[in-house]
């Protein structure tokens, strides 16, 4: 909420900015979040407009005089106290609103979010120009037909490369082939040896993603898998575990 708020009052810089209006239209939950704090904006503006005709409504009636109070400082100590309770209250609806947003994603809008967050581009080596290389940036401009002719052609060559396997099967996750994404993340989960290895993460992802019946309890264990043995993505698994 802190970071909706930093938009809205013109705090965040110009690719923030841009990154946060991009996240709008790509994360469905952020958006929900963004129209929810809007909405209770709103609703605390008009609630505090009607406290303040409430409370001269109440002096008239008592027959006081407005200056008079005011200069006393009652009207003043009164208006800070409700505004104080108000900002409390709105508080306290903004993170019931944010627990909501969280709770309520479905397995396809969290593969969704970590997608379009973490999958929509690929690392390039800057300055090299070999075959992976070009799948990849083939990868990076949305052409997923072409980068994934030039990785498989990689693997018709080079069948033990672990990398391939893995952009491969990202590129069919990111096409819809959730069962050949799947086929390659398995087999991913062989190379046993390296350092840092998403194949079980990937394969929880592909399930949410595709979000078939039984899916989501096998992604759950998976994920368990990997929050259990420290693996990568043991954090957003952690995330994940405690929405599904």
């Amino acid at each position: 909420m802190e970071y909706i708020d930093a938009y809205f009052n013109q705090q965040l810089g110009p690719e923030e900015a841009r990154q946060f209006e991009q996240r709008i239209s790509e994360d469905s939950n952020f958006a929900g979040e963004v129209a929810f704090y809007l909405s209770a904006k709103q609703a605390l503006k008009e609630q505090v407009v009607l406290e303040k005709k409430e409370w001269f409504k109440e002096l008239l009636a008592q027959n006081s005089s407005v200056n008079e109070a005011y200069h006393t400082g009652q009207v003043r100590k009164m208006w800070t106290y409700r505004v104080a309770a108000a900002a409390a209250i709105l508080t306290c609806v903004f993170f019931a609103g944010y627990l909501f947003f969280s709770k309520s994603a479905s397995p396809q809008q969290m593969a969704d979010n970590y997608i379009n967050e973490n999958l929509k581009t690929l690392s390039v080596k800057m300055g090299a120009r070999d075959s992976i290389q070009d799948g990849v940036r083939l990868y990076n401009k949305g052409q997923f037909d072409s980068s994934l002719q030039q990785f498989e052609t990689i693997l018709q060559r080079d069948s033990g490369n672990y990398l391939i396997k893995n952009y491969l099967g990202i590129v069919y996750l990111r096409l819809g082939n959730y069962d050949k994404a799947l086929r390659y993340f398995r087999q991913l989960e062989n190379y046993s040896t390296l350092f840092s290895n998403p194949a079980i993460f990937y394969q929880a992802l592909t399930l949410l993603k595709r979000n078939q019946p039984g899916d989501k309890q096998k992604a759950k264990l998976l994920l368990q898998q990997v929050a259990d043995n420290d693996l990568e993505g043991k954090q957003t698994a952690q995330q994940w575990l405690k929405k599904l």
